[in-house]
């Protein structure tokens, strides 16, 4: 069984964070890649990690992506490894013809 997952405190959020966000290329920022501020610009910064300090675990806004589960404990999946490419999002306008796209 899984469950959404929001870190309890600023030190467990700090520790999820070193062990994911840091070595994932959704966010160039927190991997050390780009200035917060090139990021940015860019459209490098990872929106998954913004959502789940912009609401709280049961609002409809904060991300499916960040689970805790018996197996493995707290993890994003959506995590992609620092070096391989980024997956472009599927354009929300363009119908799913064949059954293919997953949301």
């Amino acid at each position: 069984m899984t469950d959404k997952y929001q870190p309890s405190n600023g030190t467990e959020g700090d520790w999820f964070c070193s062990q994911w966000c840091e070595k994932c290329a959704r966010d160039a920022w927190m991997n050390g890649t780009s200035t917060v501020d090139e990021a940015s610009d860019n459209d490098e910064l990872c929106d998954i990690l913004v959502r789940t300090m912009a609401y709280s675990l049961n609002d409809k806004e904060y991300p499916d992506e960040w689970i805790r589960d018996k197996d493995s404990g707290p993890r994003c999946t959506a995590f992609i490894p620092v070096g391989e490419e980024v997956p472009r999002p599927r354009c929300t306008k363009t119908e799913d013809m064949f059954g293919e796209a997953k949301s």
